[in-house]
């Protein structure tokens, strides 16, 4: 039954506009609502979370009942109901922390990901288009399109270059490695 007084199928009502049944008892069941909320959680934040998310919960829910004794029981079950399951999921927090990597350093990243002092030393040995195509393409892990369009090239003019100066690291290195040793094919 309606708070107005009117009997109508539960389902039928709750999907018009009228709201009118619901907004008086949000107004006069929001503080006392909050102060329960606070008595379980012991935080104002997330008591007035945990009271928006209850009467979110009963404005959506076909079963909430209009009558503001029933109301007021719905609404206090559904606040501990959200209150366990939030000391549940801190719980399961604590047992199973996860650790948030660092932030990562951008020049750290790029240090890194040239690896040692060898590879510096190839890519410095490098043009200076030879080093933008490199790093665009696998540091900023860019397609070759996008590197064209940065730089300004034709995509086929960037895959040459590319590839070049990846054959031009690789036999740095190897040199690097192998010292004044050569590789015979």
């Amino acid at each position: 039954m309606r708070a107005g007084g009117k009997a109508e199928a539960r389902g039928t009502w709750l999907k018009t506009d009228d709201r009118s049944w619901f907004e008086p008892l949000v107004r006069s069941l929001g503080r006392p609502a909050w102060k329960y909320a606070f008595v379980l959680v012991h935080d104002l934040d997330l008591a007035q979370d945990l009271v928006q998310e209850a009467f979110a919960k009963l404005w959506g829910s076909a079963n909430t009942p209009a009558e503001e004794v029933e109301f007021r029981r719905y609404l206090y079950r559904t606040i501990a109901n959200l209150a366990h399951n939030y000391r549940r999921q801190q719980a399961m927090a604590a047992r199973h922390p996860v650790t948030a990597p660092p932030p990562i350093d951008p020049l750290d990243e790029v240090d890194r990901r040239a690896g040692d002092k060898r590879v510096r030393a190839a890519l410095q040995g490098l043009g200076a288009r030879e080093r933008e195509a490199i790093y665009l393409r696998y540091y900023e892990d860019l397609s070759f399109a996008e590197t064209a369009r940065i730089m300004g090239a034709p995509q086929v003019t960037i895959r040459v270059i590319v590839h070049r100066a990846l054959g031009k690291l690789r036999r740095q290195l190897q040199a690097d490695v192998f010292g004044d040793k050569v590789a015979i094919p």
